[in-house]
Formats: structure tokens, C-alpha cells, sequence
């Protein structure tokens, strides 16, 4: 446990999560305590927070083991950050080194890459991984058959490259080559089989894999219990926008139990033609703006919710050169800007995802600030410290090699010598938009409880 959660307020979280899941299953504390053969006074204790670590884990726990809940749901891990920020040293990654070999042009296995941790909290939604490209090629093939490629992953990645890399993917079973340097960047999408090697064996090219967790990967526990058979059909294809409109409109038809003929003719009440009307019903065609507001309004949905944002074939794999990007100053309501920010690869279909090369300009001050609600990740790549500054006073210097990881709504800023740069990763991970929608339409008056349950239901 960090010192940070030693204040006691892991305890509290832990205590607010025991009422809140207590009020879902409309038990008093008391009835929780007669449920689960519990003192009442411990019961009460740990909703109070004032009971040890111990008791109060084994509290959800048992409630996870009696009644019909997930622990998976009710789980509260305990802070392992300092006030927010964590930091993993370079000879801390270095102690994380782990060598994996794959199959070469003669069929032998040698060295291919080598790993190291970075900065990662459990927490955050991203396990960052330093990679140094240990196959050396001197050309841009993608069919070299030096280059072996994975299998693609669950994990959407970000990508950031150190030095002469050349990358590798795959799409349609077609094989892609892009020479890569320092402070470029891409965006991949999960399961797209890819490979990155080194062109230059005097000083061999490194990356830094930013694998960030999906939807889906949120959604596991359910998708595990379906037929995989299925999911095609459930979901479509997102490169085909006819294709994922149907499936999506299928998925609300089925969950309001209309069929197909019945929508139709709501949507023929609305005043659209009866052969558009089943066209439309079917998902055979995509909706007109007023077409989608009818059968919206036939759903008993919101337009969005059946609006479609096709997945187009320069998307799967999102490339970003620096020497292409322009950069931008901030702040940028002053006249000595504290930073020069240039934009990592990103994708419109992962917009909590923002990225940037932040090189300093001599110039920070106090007032030259980062707070957003998305998880942070910081790699000094370059060769001079970065101090990083938040809560108050506390600080830390990032020298080359070293990592960090922000917590949302952590107030902070960098200072350092002109010159100096850092890479930015920021992810949302569970704090969407989908999320804050959903509480912004909870009681005014209450809405502060989804932060921490203080009260009994009745």
C-alpha cells in the first residue's frame, strides 16, 4: 500500500463500496451481517472505514461468495501511486529484461526483441512495454523473410519510436513496410498482425508498445460465455458501414422484441414509404438524417445510438511522421510558451486516445499546467531530465530512460532545460463518455454518491 492510501483512504473506498453494493441488493447493514454471519459492529466498521485492510476485503469477498455478484464488480484495489504520479526508473525497467527469439530466414530461432517494463499502475488502462528490435534488415521489404510477425493482440496499441525502426503490419492478408525515426508514431488496431525490425545494427532501434485496454477487453467476462460463432453477426463489420448499421440495428430490434414487418410499419406511421420503410427495418440500406430520427423514434433510442462511423481502410493502421506534423505552443494565450506540443498517431474510433511530443522551451512556470481526465504515460526518450511537478510540492526528475504514470485529474506540469523532450500518452481507459453521460443525468442533489456512497437507500 502506498503511503498515499495510509491516511486511511482506501479504507473509506472500500467502506463506501461495501454500502453501495448493499443498497443494489437492498440490505441494511444489519441484514448484511445477519446474511453473511457477521458481527454487526464489523459490518459497521468497515462501512465507517475504520476497519483494517484485512476485514474489509474479506467483507466483499464473502458477500461475492453468497450473494449472486461478481468480486470482479466490487473490487476496490488500493492506490499504488505517490498522490497520483508513479515512477519507474530506467534500472527498474532494466531489471525487467526478458528476451524472446522467433524464426528467421534459415529456419533457426534467434534474437528478435528484447523487453522492459515501464511506468504502469494498476489503476491505469496501458501496460507500456520498452522494446529494442533485436533482427536486423537493410531494406524495406515487407515480405523479408528475416521478419516474423505476431498474431496481433486484444490490445490497441500506440506505438512510439527511438532510432531506425522499420515497421510491419498486415491487412487482407497484404504485408506493409514503413521506415521509421525517432519521435514517430503509430496507432494499430487490436488482432492486426505486426513486426518491427532495426536498420541500423550499430545502434539498434527501440519502441515503446503503448497497449491500451479495449471495450472489449472491459467486456470479456460476458463475450467469454457466448458462442464465438456469433459475434460476426452481432457485431458486422465496421469497414463495412451497411454491416455494422444492421448489426446494430438488429441488436435493438431484438432487445425491444419488433420484428421486422412491425418496424416498418412504425416507420410508415412517421411517414416514411413502405418500400424504404422495410428496406430500412431489414438494415438493408443506410438512413437519411430523417429516416434515422424515425426509426429512433420507432426504437425508442437516441439517433446516436444507431449512427454508424465507418472504419476506412487508412484507419486500421494510423501512421504519424514528426517531420510532417506541425507543432503547437502551450499554453498558447502567452507569449512565452512553456512547451511545444506535436501530436502522436491517433484515430477518431478511439477518441479518448491523445498522444504529443512535448519538448520544453526553457520557459515553464507554475502556470503552465496539464489537469484532463485521461491516464497519463510519460517516457523521457531523449537525453536531458524532465522534472515532472504536481500536488504542491512534490516532484520528480525523469531522466532518460525513466517513466511515469498520472493519475486522471492530477494537476501537473514539466519544467527543464530548452530543449528537452518527453513523450505523452493519454488514455481514457473507463472514464468515457458514455460514463459521464450517464451520470450527468443522475439527481443533481445525489449525484456526488457514484463518487463514494455515504447513505442507506432508505
Amino acid at each position: 500500500m502506498s503511503a498515499y492510501e495510509k491516511d486511511g483512504t482506501y479504507l473509506r473506498r472500500l467502506g463506501a463500496r461495501v454500502l453501495s453494493e448493499a443498497n443494489d441488493l437492498k440490505r441494511t447493514p444489519e441484514a448484511l451481517a445477519k446474511d453473511l454471519k457477521w458481527n454487526p459492529s464489523d459490518v459497521a466498521r468497515v462501512i465507517e472505514g475504520a476497519a483494517d485492510v484485512k476485514m474489509s476485503q474479506s467483507l466483499l469477498m464473502e458477500m461475492a461468495a453468497v450473494y449472486p455478484i461478481s468480486l470482479a464488480d466490487i473490487w476496490i484495489e488500493p492506490d499504488d501511486t505517490d498522490a497520483g504520479v508513479l515512477v519507474m526508473r530506467s534500472e527498474d525497467s532494466r531489471a525487467t529484461s526478458r528476451i524472446f527469439q522467433r524464426v528467421g530466414r534459415d529456419g533457426a530461432h534467434s534474437d528478435y526483441y528484447e523487453y522492459r517494463d515501464t511506468a504502469m499502475s494498476s489503476g491505469g488502462p496501458y501496460k507500456p512495454e520498452w522494446i529494442k528490435e533485436l533482427r536486423f534488415v537493410d531494406d524495406m521489404d515487407p515480405d523479408n523473410p528475416d521478419v516474423t510477425f505476431n498474431n496481433g493482440h486484444l490490445m490497441h496499441q500506440m506505438t512510439i519510436f527511438i532510432g531506425e525502426v522499420n515497421f510491419y503490419w498486415i491487412v487482407d492478408g497484404k504485408k506493409y513496410c514503413r521506415p521509421m525515426n525517432t519521435g514517430d508514431s503509430c496507432y494499430i488496431t487490436p488482432f492486426m498482425p505486426h513486426s518491427f525490425t532495426s536498420r541500423n545494427p550499430a545502434a539498434p532501434g527501440l519502441i515503446v508498445a503503448i497497449t491500451f485496454s479495449s471495450a472489449a477487453s472491459k467486456s470479456l467476462d460476458s463475450l467469454s460465455r457466448m458462442d464465438a460463432g456469433r459475434i460476426d453477426s452481432l457485431t458486422g463489420d465496421l469497414r463495412d458501414a451497411k454491416s455494422a448499421f444492421a448489426a446494430r440495428l438488429a441488436r435493438h430490434r431484438e432487445g425491444e422484441s419488433i420484428s421486422i414487418t412491425e418496424l416498418a410499419e412504425r416507420m410508415r406511421s412517421a411517414g416514411i414509404g413502405l418500400e424504404k420503410a422495410g428496406r430500412l427495418a431489414a438494415g438493408k440500406v443506410l438512413p437519411a438524417p430523417p429516416e434515422l430520427a424515425a426509426l429512433a423514434a420507432a426504437l425508442r433510442v437516441r439517433e446516436q445510438d444507431l449512427t454508424i462511423s465507418q472504419l476506412d481502410a487508412d484507419e486500421e493502421v494510423v501512421i504519424s511522421l514528426i517531420a510532417e506534423t506541425p507543432s503547437r505552443q502551450f499554453p498558447v494565450d502567452t507569449n512565452t510558451p512553456a512547451y511545444h506540443l506535436t501530436a502522436l498517431a491517433s484515430t477518431r474510433h478511439q477518441p479518448g486516445l491523445k498522444g504529443f511530443n512535448l519538448e520544453l522551451t526553457g520557459e515553464a512556470t507554475e502556470a503552465a499546467v496539464f489537469c484532463h481526465c485521461a491516464h497519463e504515460y510519460i517516457y523521457n526518450y531523449a537525453d536531458l531530465p524532465v522534472a515532472l511537478h504536481w500536488d504542491g510540492d512534490r516532484q520528480a526528475i525523469l531522466n532518460p530512460g525513466d517513466s511515469a504514470y498520472i493519475r486522471p485529474l492530477v494537476t501537473h506540469r514539466f519544467s527543464g532545460p530548452e530543449g528537452a523532450q518527453i513523450s505523452v500518452a493519454r488514455v481514457t481507459g473507463d472514464m468515457t463518455d458514455a460514463v459521464f453521460d450517464d451520470i450527468a443525468a443522475f439527481s443533481p442533489d445525489n449525484r456526488h454518491r457514484v463518487i463514494r456512497e455515504t447513505k442507506q437507500w432508505f
